[in-house]
Order: C-alpha cells, then structure tokens, then sequence
C-alpha cells in the first residue's frame, strides 16, 4: 500500500491528486490542509473512503510544522508503511504583478517562508519516515526557470522564492541520497485552478495525471532533475 503526503491538498492541483489517487484503494493518502477552518467540502468528498486522511498544516508556520510528525506517525502507526511519496504542493503567489522594481519587503518575506522554506522544514520533519527509495516532488513553476522566465515580466516574487525552491530541491537530492531518496523539481503546467486565473490552458486531470506517471517511473538518476508534466525535462 502505498503512502502519499500532500500538502495543501483541499484546493486546486492539490485537491486533483487527492481525488485521482483516491481511487484507488490501495493508496494511503494523508491530506494536509493549512487550516481545518478552510473550506474543505470538496475535500470531503474523498476523505470519506478510509484511506483518506486529512490533517491540518500551515505550511508558512513552523510551529504547524513542528507539531506535524505526531499527526503524521498517529496515521502511519495504523498502516504500518513508511512515506512513500511527499508532494510539497502548497504555495502562495499573491503579489504577481509585481516587478523587480516594485518588491515589496513583508510580500517577498511571506514568498519565501512558504514557498522554500516549508517544504524544507517538512522534508526535515519527515525524513525519518520516507521509506527507501521514496519520491520527494516539490511543485515548482517554468517560472522559476532564468531561461524560461527571462522574457517574463511578471510574477516577480514569485519567481524568485520557486528559483529558491528549485535550488532548495537540488540539496535535498544531495542530503537525502544515502536513503535512496529521489526528490525532484515539478512544473505542473499553467493549470486551470483558482491559482492559475485568467489565461491558464492546462486541465487539471491531464496535469496531475503525467506528474504521477513521473513520479512513478522515476529511477536514482532522475533525483535533482527539474521535469514538466509531460515528462519534457526544464532548463535551469
């Protein structure tokens, strides 16, 4: 039985995982929500069936994190498995149009604690769990490509903390190889959620499912690599 953790998993590409891979019974899934007051209707739905759990993680708090490994070993302590896949999804993009001559402070901040430095925190939290040769994503953006995003004039911030990220990924595959751990970069695409706005072209079914195509096939030589959903390989 396979063990997946997913953070942010009551929204957007989050919530698609959840739902694709709740289908099938065999898959232990411990869904991770910044907030149990969140809207989690949609989330509901799929956490009915026994092998859905939801758990609530801030992942812009380390005190949340801090708290989360107890919440996570109750659960694992009932399947007997290890992590077998943990899906850093959650993440903020909340001042995009902003530019390099327009950054503000508080909002680079606030980039920066959710989206590098949680999805640190909670691979150091969880490390002891990952079962040998688990599978670390880390959901990235083209965004935070230089060769991609050099004729991008937005989503500065943005960029900025997912180029941190990237790099964030690269010394996880480093740190994590003596336990045969692959933790990789994921660009989901421009997907159609409350995230992706106006203009986004991918559907969310048809992302999700080439990233857990990836994910499945990946070898040891594939850690520390940066992939789009459709198994193309992203330039630095």
């Amino acid at each position: 039985m396979p063990t997946y953790f997913i953070t942010g998993a009551n929204r957007g590409i989050g919530l698609e995982f959840v739902r694709q891979l709740s289908t099938n019974s065999s898959n232990n899934i411990i869904a991770a929500v910044r907030s149990r007051k969140s809207d989690l209707s949609d989330l509901k739905v799929f956490a009915k069936y026994g092998n859905v759990h939801v758990i609530e993680c801030d992942v812009s708090s380390t005190d949340s994190i801090s708290s989360l490994e107890f919440r996570v070993v109750e659960i694992l302590s009932k399947t007997g498995e290890n992590l077998n896949y943990l899906f850093n999804v959650a993440g903020i993009n909340a001042t995009s149009s902003d530019t390099s001559l327009s950054i503000d402070p508080a909002s680079l901040q606030n980039h920066m604690n959710t989206n590098v430095l949680g999805p640190a925190k909670i691979v150091e939290t969880l490390r002891r769990y990952l079962a040998r040769g688990a599978v670390v994503m880390n959901m990235t953006s083209g965004l935070a490509s230089m060769t991609v995003a050099k004729d991008t004039p937005k989503c500065c911030t943005y960029s900025i903390s997912k180029a941190a990220q990237n790099m964030l990924t690269l010394h996880q595959a480093r740190d994590l190889r003596k336990g045969h751990v692959k933790v990789i970069c994921m660009d989901p695409g421009w997907v159609k959620t409350s995230m992706g706005g106006k203009g986004a072209m991918v559907e969310p079914d048809v992302s999700i499912a080439g990233m857990l195509e990836i994910v499945g096939g990946l070898k040891s030589e594939d850690s520390g690599k940066f992939y789009r959903f459709d198994r193309s390989q992203i330039p630095w």
